[in-house]
């Protein structure tokens, strides 16, 4: 399979259990090795984006052909010194055009063009995850919600991590 690509998607705040980091990376190196998996997709600002970040690129050193790509949901126009920064951790860096203009809710379109663009969904989410306040207003539905009910909604292959504890 040419070019397979993997988003990770999850919660903000997660449960960084040993098992989860190993479980994770046995997987992702399962995909590298059975997919031919070379591309991976990151979103920024969850706790699970920072962990699926560290095991890719632990992987990197003896997978040299994986590609780390920040997808942003914000600065859709950056100068050379930004992009030079983003591109010292990260392969590439990409801003979605359904990005544009969605405003302060952009990670949602964000995530759905990651889902677009992947052949595997791998998310960290908690179904029972309780409603909190965000922007002075009751939030009920998580990002990692409706990106998981997205994916489904595709018919995209999902993992969800959240049971490995």
């Amino acid at each position: 399979m040419e070019n397979y690509t993997v988003a990770f998607i999850g919660h903000r705040k997660i449960n960084e259990t040993p098992e989860l980091k190993k479980q994770l990376i046995e997987l992702i190196e399962r995909l590298i090795l059975e997919k031919s998996a070379t591309t991976f997709l990151f979103g920024s600002r969850s706790a699970f984006d920072d962990l699926c970040y560290k095991a890719v690129t632990k992987l990197k050193a003896r997978y040299p052909q994986i590609r780390r790509v920040y997808v942003r949901s914000e600065y859709e126009n950056l100068d050379k010194m930004y992009i030079d920064l983003i591109l010292s951790d990260y392969e590439e860096t990409e801003f979605p055009k359904r990005v544009r203009n969605a405003g302060y809710r952009s990670y949602i379109q964000r995530n759905r063009a990651m889902i677009d663009r992947c052949d595997l969904a791998i998310m960290y989410y908690n179904e029972n995850i309780p409603p909190y306040i965000n922007r002075n207003r009751l939030q009920t539905n998580s990002g990692t919600k409706l990106a998981f009910e997205y994916a489904k909604k595709q018919n995209k292959p999902i993992i969800n991590l959240y049971n490995v504890q």
